[in-house]
């Protein structure tokens, strides 16, 4: 990448009129990216064709700033949340050929970004989350159940404000689903009660819909391999799904230690 395309974009990216047709996600969870990897990142995620990226473990610095005014240089529209001076990491909702505005929710972090995008099948809520890690301490089981009981209240205002707007929320939402194999003994019952919450609330997991009996898993550690990134949705966007899985390109080649979620409706 040239001085150049950082100044006035890359013009072989997805074009506006996509969005008329089809709505192409992908969900990647950064890594915390350096400048230099950030510039690779950029790279790979216009080589995708994707028109709405959600990024998350965006540490704040010169690798978020990069991704950030590359995308925007590049035709696309960046929501991100307020940040203070404390905090360390971001997510953000990039998209390319929607109409889009900010939404507010109840719970404001730097962790949690919504963006309401008028679509071919109408308005539809996408929302960012990075959830907390596992801190291995018992003040950091308490904070990630303080932090998961908060995401689930947001998600339930907005639901019943709106009802008939419908949500996508997708992530690292740094936990398992219930039942997931192998099992791990780094998760609480906390966790697992997270997801079900969410899908007591009417949400759909958008890869189990499509695939019922994936293994796919998206990160892999000293314990094995987990699933840890997902894409819950409301019915009504949840029946507009063609494919949703996991591109691992994204980690295997070195980009991010996590895989990325990839997702298209229509």
């Amino acid at each position: 990448m040239t001085d150049q395309d950082f100044l006035f974009g890359n013009t072989e990216v997805v074009g506006d009129d996509v969005a008329r047709r089809e709505f192409r996600l992908l969900s990647w969870n950064m890594a915390s990216p350096s400048l230099e990897r950030a510039r690779r990142q950029v790279d790979w995620l216009y080589e995708t064709e994707r028109n709405v990226i959600v990024m998350t473990e965006v540490k704040i610095g010169d690798g978020s700033r990069h991704l950030t005014k590359e995308l925007e240089s590049s035709g696309f529209t960046v929501t991100q949340p307020r940040t203070g001076p404390d905090d360390r990491y971001v997510t953000l909702v990039a998209t390319k050929g929607f109409q889009v505005r900010s939404v507010p929710l109840s719970f404001e972090t730097p962790r949690l970004v919504a963006a309401r995008l008028t679509t071919h099948f109408g308005d539809l809520d996408v929302i960012g989350l990075y959830s907390l890690t596992n801190g291995m301490s018992a003040e950091s089981s308490q904070n990630r159940k303080a932090f998961q009981e908060q995401v689930v209240q947001a998600l339930r205002l907005r639901l019943t404000g709106e009802p008939d707007v419908p949500v996508l929320m997708t992530g690292d939402y740094n936990i398992l689903e219930p039942g997931h194999q192998p099992p791990c003994s780094l998760f609480e019952e906390h966790d697992y009660e997270f997801y079900r919450s969410l899908i007591a609330l009417g949400l759909i997991d958008g890869y189990r819909r499509v695939q019922p009996d994936g293994r796919d898993l998206t990160w892999y550690g000293p314990q094995g391999g987990q699933l840890l990134d997902y894409a819950l949705m409301s019915p009504r966007a949840a029946a507009r799904l063609t494919e949703c899985g996991f591109d691992d390109h994204a980690r295997s080649s070195g980009l991010s230690d996590h895989a990325a979620l990839v997702l298209t409706a229509r």
